[in-house]
């Protein structure tokens, strides 16, 4: 621990006033931003995505010993390796579990923010809070906190690399402190696209004259890497987990090559940024390598958007470098006018970290509410949006997604249409599915469609405004009304609405 404090954030902790400044300028647009999902909820704290319950419900298991979503049954429904792992101990704490992620994510988020901080102030910025405010709001690092899922913790360890990175090529430091290669070696335990970041960065190092720990550190993560592959295969799950997989669009050269250029399309003039860097540094080689490589790594293999979150690892490891360009370029005040207008060149980005409030009350009001009957109909059940339902109830979940059911996300990929999720119900003795229709376009002989939620409020994070709730027949449907009836009767909104059909 005194290493962390030592070489991440000791600078910002010297002055007990700039740490309170820090504190302020931190934890203002935080708390707005909390408070306003507290309003939008009437008091409750709701994630922007359904996807944190997953890992929630995952990490319960994983503490009772087993690894999956379903007793009895095994799944790898987590993008993330250690992140469930770090949740678990906390999932005896009752309600308190629900802010575990929210606590976490501001405590590695505010690490981030006194690690660019302590950057700007080695790189002699006379104006490092204005202009870490305005990186911070121009690529969504408010908005992950409240996500709840490890992107706060990628962001941090990445960008603790690249000051790394930078603080070699710019200030010259030459001591490389042990914090930086346990980064490295966690950044692709937390996602997988953290090893577009760990790789190259081992490779600049052994350039660098770094020897024996660039090598170790590489074996180091390839064996953590294939253990857990191996642990997955074991359990009869493949090789990476079934969220890796289901949200993969890569499946041969040509699958490469479109989303290559699709991730062009969204982000060519970041792209376009640093070659502009690395031809203006063009004598320093390894750094334009670096670069370079980061930047390939994420346009083949990496992700843009769903919520602003896919993409932020890699815009906060370019970041750093191009604070250290424009330290030594321009003057303060340009420093501030040119982070204060950036929010303007990330409005995609921006509109995420403002719409936070209103994502979360998508949440509340469609998965939230989905998880409040559910829990209230006791049965097993069938969803595409697994994590709020998956922790209201303890009867079995069939993940159709395929997030959480490796057989469905194998039906998934073999068939040409959706009458398959009929039969593994039927397989699984499951006789309710609350689903979005425009997944499942055809549905099984038997389905009988109860009623529909709708969102009343625009819809920004959930993958559809509306969810049908079905039956499989006549006695399940009367039980179903029953309970939509009594919860109408209970619950009122003018956030969503259920519509019977008749």
């Amino acid at each position: 621990m005194s290493e962390i404090n030592t070489h991440v954030c000791a600078r910002s902790l010297v002055s007990a006033s700039g740490l309170s400044t820090a504190l302020l300028v931190f934890f203002v647009p935080t708390g707005l931003l909390f408070l306003s999902i507290l309003v939008m909820n009437h008091g409750v704290m709701i994630y922007t995505l359904d996807d944190p319950y997953i890992h929630m419900a995952l990490a319960k298991h994983i503490w009772a010993g087993h690894y999956g979503i379903n007793a009895g049954e095994y799944s790898a429904p987590s993008s993330s390796i250690i992140w469930p792992f770090m949740l678990a101990p906390f999932s005896m704490w009752g309600r308190a579990f629900f802010y575990v992620p929210l606590v976490i994510n501001v405590v590695f988020a505010f690490l981030t923010f006194l690690l660019v901080v302590d950057l700007l102030k080695r790189l002699r910025c006379q104006f490092p809070l204005v202009v870490t405010c305005g990186l911070f709001f121009s690529i969504n690092i408010f908005g992950l906190i409240f996500n709840g899922m490890e992107h706060s913790l990628q962001v941090y360890l990445t960008s603790l690399i690249a000051a790394g990175m930078v603080r070699k090529e710019f200030i010259e430091e030459t001591k490389l402190p042990n914090i930086l290669y346990l980064a490295i070696f966690l950044l692709p335990l937390v996602r997988y696209e953290g090893l577009a970041i760990s790789l190259p960065t081992l490779v600049y190092l052994l350039l660098n004259g770094e020897r024996s720990r660039p090598l170790y550190c590489g074996i180091a993560i390839l064996l953590a890497l294939a253990s857990f592959s191996f642990f997955l295969n074991s359990l009869g799950l493949g090789l990476l987990p079934s969220s890796v997989l289901a949200k993969s669009d890569i499946s041969g050269l040509q699958s490469l090559a479109e989303h290559a250029l699709d991730q062009c399309r969204q982000g060519g003039w970041v792209i376009f940024a640093v070659l502009m860097f690395c031809w203006y540094y063009s004598g320093r080689t390894s750094l334009i390598m670096l670069l370079l490589s980061v930047t390939l790594c994420h346009t083949l293999f990496g992700k843009t958007g769903w919520y602003g979150r896919y993409e932020i690892y890699w815009l906060a490891f370019i970041a750093m470098f191009f604070l250290a360009a424009c330290s030594r370029h321009l003057s303060d005040r340009c420093m501030v006018m040119v982070f204060s207008c950036l929010p303007l060149a990330f409005t995609g980005l921006f509109y995420v970290t403002l719409s936070t409030p209103w994502a979360s009350a998508n949440i509340n009001n469609q998965q939230y509410v989905m998880s409040k009957i559910a829990s209230r109909l006791n049965e097993p059940l069938a969803v595409n949006d697994l994590g709020l339902v998956s922790l209201a109830t303890d009867q079995y979940v069939l993940d159709l997604g395929g997030l959480a059911s490796y057989e469905a996300l194998q039906l998934k990929r073999a068939e040409s249409n959706s009458l398959w999720i009929g039969a593994l119900m039927k397989q699984h003795n499951v006789k309710y599915a609350f689903i979005y229709d425009g997944w499942f376009r055809q549905r099984p002989a038997n389905f009988i469609k109860i009623a529909r939620l709708k969102l009343a409020v625009p819809n920004i994070t959930s993958a559809q405004d509306s969810v049908s709730l079905y039956a499989v027949d006549a006695a399940s449907a009367d039980k179903l009304k029953s309970v939509l009836t009594e919860f109408r009767a209970l619950n009122s909104s003018d956030k969503f609405e259920i519509n019977y059909v008749e």
